[in-house]
């Protein structure tokens, strides 16, 4: 093997490891869908057995750019450390998705229904699947969990489930939901203290009964109980982003993932 062959394998797998934005070309045509490529946040890990795409609450919109080196506060504390063996088990790549465009809803966040932006998430996902050869987890947290459940239905549609091998069901908005054909591990995340009126557990505990009933593959439910409020909105920091509790949310997923038998 030569010399230069062996360099560029060994820049390669050097540059492999850093935290990085990751440019997803969007190929699908439409009328007013937008050409503008998705762009999600990457955090490899060294030994991954399974890649975590997550989808954002709010409007969707984080506003990455390709210089970007790190994110912090949710994304930091609770995503980050599955992907840190030196603060888990390090077996999941993330990712972060980040719409180009924002994602709004005043009663309900009906744009998260949009074809456009399901096809982006299955862009994505198709992306990292292929890049790593591994496993994709979806998790969407608030409006989020909007996303996971109506892509996951788009690829019910289309006969294409095993794209993906489980969810996380994060801090739910309420009218998320999964339907009684659903066949995949579901992790159910929601905090005790919840505080936004739009995500109370009670919703997302009645979404996981029905799950157990019908879904053939794993469910659990976990109620998330340390941390603390935040005098912002509740809807956007504190029990509700598991503000203080990050280390009880990224064990329950990673012990979900890679412990079935618990």
């Amino acid at each position: 093997m030569s010399k230069w062959l062996i360099f560029g394998i060994g820049f390669l797998t050097h540059a492999w490891a850093f935290a990085q934005v990751v440019s997803v070309e969007f190929k699908e045509k439409g009328f007013l869908f937008s050409d503008a490529p998705t762009l999600s946040f990457l955090w490899p890990a060294k030994q991954a057995k399974a890649t975590l795409v997550f989808i954002p609450g709010g409007e969707g919109r984080i506003g990455l750019t390709p210089d970007r080196k790190n994110l912090g506060g949710f994304y930091g504390n609770t995503l980050k450390p599955l992907s840190d063996e030196k603060l888990s088990r390090g077996a999941f790549n993330v990712v972060v998705f980040d719409s180009p465009i924002n994602l709004p809803g005043i009663d309900y966040p009906t744009s998260r229904q949009a074809n456009e932006h399901l096809l982006r998430i299955e862009s994505v996902v198709r992306h990292f699947k292929d890049m790593y050869s591994l496993p994709v987890w979806i998790m969407g947290h608030s409006n989020g969990a909007v996303s996971i459940t109506e892509f996951y239905k788009a690829l019910q549609k289309s006969q294409k489930e095993d794209l993906i091998a489980g969810a996380i069901f994060s801090a739910a908005r309420h009218g998320a939901d999964f339907n009684d054909k659903t066949k995949i591990p579901i992790l159910f995340l929601a905090h005790e203290r919840e505080q936004c009126s739009k995500t109370l557990p009670a919703r997302t505990k009645a979404v996981y009964d029905q799950q157990q009933k019908t879904n053939p593959s794993r469910t659990e439910y976990v109620l998330i109980k340390g941390g603390e409020a935040q005098p912002q909105n509740p809807c956007s920091s504190g029990f509700h982003m598991f503000f203080g509790a990050s280390e009880e949310a990224y064990t329950a997923i990673e012990q979900f993932a890679f412990n079935p038998s618990n």
